[in-house]
């Protein structure tokens, strides 16, 4: 990746991780402002609060997790088909049209033939 990207990578990872610390910051605000006022209900409050403060993180970290997960694979398959067009500029033209088809064949995973 070139430096604008990664910049560009690193303030969306930031941003994210902003928002995620506002919400959860929010959240526990009105947690803290159940127990303190008290009654009946800030224990209630206070619980839920902690279900909602898991549910952000955990929902957060997850679509992290996804989208490097994508990131990472893609960045693999453009390396494989970088490496097959090397090894398709070299191949004698004699034998094109038999590796085409094999190709072909893998593709539908069909094995080649003999």
């Amino acid at each position: 990746m070139d430096s604008s990207a990664d910049r560009t990578e690193g303030v969306r990872n930031i941003g994210g991780l902003v928002a995620v610390a506002v919400g959860v910051v929010a959240v526990a605000a009105v947690a803290v402002a159940a127990i303190i006022v008290g009654g009946s209900t800030a224990a209630t409050v206070a619980s839920s609060t902690a279900g909602v403060i898991g549910s952000i993180v955990g929902a957060y970290f997850g679509v992290k997790i996804g989208s490097d997960s994508t990131r990472s694979a893609a960045e693999g398959e453009r390396k494989q088909a970088a490496k097959a067009a090397v090894f398709a500029a070299h191949l004698p033209e004699a034998k094109a049209d038999r590796v085409l088809t094999v190709a072909e064949e893998a593709t539908r995973d069909v094995p080649p033939a003999a």
